[in-house]
């Protein structure tokens, strides 16, 4: 397995930094490093049951390492993770990799995966036409890190009341569906952050993200984790979400 071991001892250094300028409360910014640490242990799963070459798996554990980088400065400077009320924490995590030196060392193709693999893992959908490397290195950390928040969201969906930033400040209220929300899922596709309306939105679309998935690892520990069962359940059983809970149970379990 590559041994990354400098560039991880470099990001816990860089994120305490960033965890000691917040003032009042670092708990979202204690969300993202672990998250980070999950997320760099799933890529390290995924890369070694699918057997990379020694150079592109070096790319996706340093591209799962600082696909989130970004996300410090995000919340301290705009007090919130959604990109659409601050900046594209992809692009801004590219500027940050190039700002830092992080990855001086590395030689300029790994350099370029890495930032390619930042760049984009957070967008709706990627471009058509990618390279192969920079393609499997985005899906590498697209996957690990949709894996761990379903982690992150299980564990926060649990109790009440929610954490306005885990669940991006929807408001808890039965009586708020998206339409496209639902569509996509009874059409085994993933609906988009932008079309969410309430938290049982989000737990229909965090379902949904078995559609999203690249590696038949990848849709092996979504399963095996049951994070999304858990969160999809707590959807009625009727009335609107009746049909599209139904159809996303029945896909789950045939991943089995």
């Amino acid at each position: 397995m590559q041994d990354i071991s400098e560039h991880e001892a470099w990001f816990a250094d860089y994120a305490a930094h960033e965890r000691g300028l917040e003032k009042e409360d670092p708990g979202p910014i204690d969300l993202k490093i672990e998250h980070t640490t999950h997320v760099l242990a799933n890529a390290r799963a995924i890369v070694a049951e699918e057997a990379f070459a020694p150079d592109l798996a070096r790319a996706c554990l340093l591209a799962a390492l600082y696909h989130d980088i970004a996300r410090f400065e995000q919340y301290l400077r705009y007090r919130t993770f959604k990109d659409r009320n601050s900046v594209d924490h992809g692009r801004f995590g590219v500027h940050l990799i190039k700002a830092t030196g992080c990855l001086a060392k590395e030689d300029r193709k790994t350099r370029h995966l890495v930032m390619a693999a930042v760049g984009l893992h957070n967008r709706f959908a990627l471009p058509k036409k990618l390279r192969p490397d920079v393609l499997l290195v985005t899906r590498v950390v697209r996957d690990a890190d949709k894996l761990d928040i379903l982690r992150v969201i299980d564990g926060h969906l649990a109790k009440r009341p929610y954490n306005p930033t885990v669940v991006l400040q929807l408001p808890d209220d039965p009586k708020l569906a998206s339409s496209k929300v639902i569509a996509a899922a009874l059409n085994d596709a993933t609906a988009s952050y932008a079309d969410l309306l309430s938290v049982n939105d989000f737990r229909l679309l965090l379902a949904s993200w078995i559609f999203d998935l690249n590696f038949a690892s990848s849709r092996q520990r979504f399963k095996n984790q049951g994070h999304a069962l858990a969160i999809l359940r707590p959807l009625p059983a009727q009335g609107v979400y009746a049909e599209a809970r139904q159809h996303m149970l029945a896909i789950l379990d045939r991943q089995s």
